[in-house]
């Protein structure tokens, strides 16, 4: 997904809960490049996300998002990609690559002809018959 549909998708989202999204142009000497401004918020009992337009995309987004990840959104539908945004925005900061984890091993057999194949394991359930 591109990352101007992603936020436009992340809107959408705020919207849907009642949560108005505002970008605007924050002063410059609040924030840079390094350190971005802007989150949930509430002005005149109305809650509201202020980004600031002047971020970057990605920045936007991770404000809209980290925003997000403060409300309930259970009800309400998000394609799985938005969902897993705002999930990475949950657990603070901006999402981290994933640690690669150790390698699985299978254990295999050899078939007739002498031809290693990999066996997968399987579920040990019980059977009942009733």
């Amino acid at each position: 997904m591109e990352l101007s549909r992603l936020l436009d998708e992340l809107t959408l989202a705020a919207n849907r809960v009642g949560i108005a999204v505002r970008m605007e142009a924050f002063d410059p000497h609040l924030s840079d490049a390094r350190n971005p401004r802007g989150g949930l918020c509430t002005v005149l009992g109305r809650r509201v996300i202020l980004v600031d337009a002047n971020a970057s995309l990605p920045d936007r987004i991770a404000t809209v998002a980290a925003a997000l990840a403060r409300v309930d959104l259970e009800s309400v539908f998000l394609p799985p990609i938005v969902r897993a945004t705002i999930g990475a925005h949950a657990r603070g900061g901006r999402p981290r690559a994933a640690a690669p984890g150790e390698p699985v091993r299978l254990p295999t057999r050899h078939g007739k002809r002498g031809k290693a194949t990999t066996l997968l394991p399987l579920a040990r359930t019980k059977w009942r018959d009733s």
